[in-house]
């Protein structure tokens, strides 16, 4: 099972750019911020040339160099669950190093704060040694990420950066979690039915809509209540103990009323 909610998960952008080696170009870094997203980089320390400390509007852009592997495993484990890479595992195996992207600071707003995290991140994938990007619950192809991150281009929230939306299916259920909500204060959810009625496609959209309107309306769901995309559609909220995640989280009906619902007492 994932990690469980911690009231320091509220606003934790944190995240790592995976290198091929032990090098990077501060400067490419700078310009780039500017060039992609007019963000001028007032570095506090431009002696250092792997540390990054700027302050940006209401927070504090860090970034810092580490020259080995990251040592726990993680990266990899999530690496099995990108289901849209092929080569995640092996590419992340390989990392010889890798830069800290962190934005501090709990004065501005949330979803600011969250997009001055994918800018820089975004920003920092665009070096030649870096080949994968992680944060806690997921691993990217840098390709993929950078374009997710476009959708800030046309003034859209940068949902996939922000929420991995992780699939299942063990031959007995199937379905669509997510792992990120809880940087927003909001519970993360998890949608199954039995496997021989999933279309995983189908399931993750309905959740991606879910979770947009969720955050871009910073909306909350509730144990008991009901949430629908008509006035005719009512979908049923349960919050109780997580299947794949640990604490608890939010399942919601999915699927038309002869489609098999899994419960935790199906389990």
């Amino acid at each position: 099972m994932f990690g469980k909610k911690k009231k320091s998960d509220v606003g934790n952008f944190a995240g790592f750019a995976l290198l091929s080696e032990a090098k990077w170009s501060k400067a490419q870094f700078i310009a780039d911020m500017k060039s992609e997203w007019n963000i001028d980089v007032a570095d506090e320390k431009p002696e250092e040339n792997d540390v990054v400390y700027a302050p940006i509007g209401s927070f504090r852009l860090v970034i810092g160099m580490m020259p080995a592997p990251i040592p726990d495993g993680a990266p990899e484990h999530f690496a099995h669950g990108n289901y849209m890479w092929r080569d995640a595992v092996e590419t992340v195996k390989s990392h010889k190093a890798h830069l800290l992207i962190c934005i501090l600071g709990d004065d501005g707003d949330i979803l600011e704060k969250g997009r001055l995290y994918v800018m820089a991140s975004a920003a920092v994938l665009k070096q030649e040694s870096a080949t994968a990007f992680y944060q806690e619950g997921a691993v990217y192809e840098p390709e993929m990420y950078l374009v997710a991150a476009r959708m800030l281009k046309s003034h859209q929230i940068p949902l996939l950066n922000w929420v991995w939306f992780g699939l299942y299916n063990d031959g007995k259920m199937a379905g669509c979690y997510t792992y990120g909500m809880r940087r927003f204060g909001k519970e993360e959810m998890e949608v199954y039915v039995a496997s021989e009625e999933a279309d995983l496609n189908s399931i993750r959209e309905f959740v991606i809509s879910i979770a947009t309107y969720v955050i871009d309306t910073d909306a909350t769901l509730r144990d008991g209540e009901t949430i629908g995309f008509s006035e005719e559609q009512k979908l049923s909220i349960r919050l109780s103990k997580g299947i794949l995640l640990e604490g608890k989280t939010l399942k919601i009906t999915y699927g038309t009323d002869n489609t098999k619902q899994l419960h935790d007492t199906d389990l």
